[in-house]
């Protein structure tokens, strides 16, 4: 018996070790949830991430995935804030950080007002990021061509991470507050919603294998987009 007693030690290690790494992910996960949900400051993405993580679990969210992208004689790489693998379907989800009153529309460039502590108002002009997510959607759907995945559906997301942010006009459909946008996917997820076929565990865990295979860091993104655009410049 005392042969194994290392072993035994060892696993004992590991085991604490484990449920140790998962008490923390979840604290992280919870602190996070309060803190955005109850509106205090500006969430960042990886936050935001963190909260998707702990209402759908870390086998379902990729989080800051760069993906490729044929663009011509070129490939680019694309980065997606959060792919979220639901049982019927995907979401991938791009999260936006702006506060204050969102100017959106069917145009190429969106606008936020956004009124400062010293009474004073910032004017921002930013890209219409449902034209920008769509080019993710389009990256990810090549992906699944090259595997010869069948693709599920797939919804564009646009995730404002503050409740509190003001739309001038209705919001397009794809575009969502933190707590709507979590409805949605939800919503999308249950076994109650019966307009989408529900895609088997294997296939799930293929489509996710899938985007491991094709997707890099952002810093190795960057520095191939940066080769490619000194390349096609000369």
């Amino acid at each position: 018996m005392e042969i194994f007693t290392p072993f035994i030690m060892c696993a004992l290690f590991v085991l604490a070790a484990f449920c140790f790494w998962r008490l923390s992910v979840k604290l992280s996960s919870y602190a996070a949830r309060k803190k955005i949900l109850a509106g205090k400051g500006s969430a960042g993405k990886e936050a935001t991430s963190v909260v998707l993580i702990s209402h759908f679990g870390e086998f379902a969210v990729r989080p800051n995935v760069c993906v490729p992208i044929r663009t011509g004689k070129f490939h680019v790489y694309s980065k997606v804030d959060n792919i979220v693998v639901l049982p019927s379907c995907i979401a991938v989800v791009q999260v936006e950080t702006l506060r204050g009153q969102i100017f959106c529309g069917s145009g190429a460039v969106w606008h936020q007002s956004l009124r400062l502590t010293n009474g004073t108002s910032q004017e921002t002009d930013f890209d219409n990021p449902i034209i920008n997510n769509e080019r993710n959607i389009i990256a990810l759907a090549q992906i699944f061509e090259r595997e010869k995945i069948t693709p599920p559906p797939i919804y564009n997301i646009i995730l404002f991470s503050s409740d509190k942010v003001i739309f001038s006009v209705e919001a397009p459909a794809e575009v969502y507050t933190l707590s709507k946008a979590i409805e949605k996917m939800k919503a999308l997820s249950s076994k109650k919603n019966a307009k989408e076929k529900k895609i088997p565990f294997k296939e799930r865990l293929r489509i996710i294998r899938a985007i491991k295979k094709y997707s890099v860091s952002p810093a190795k993104a960057k520095a191939h987009n940066a080769k490619v655009m000194r390349a096609a410049a000369k």
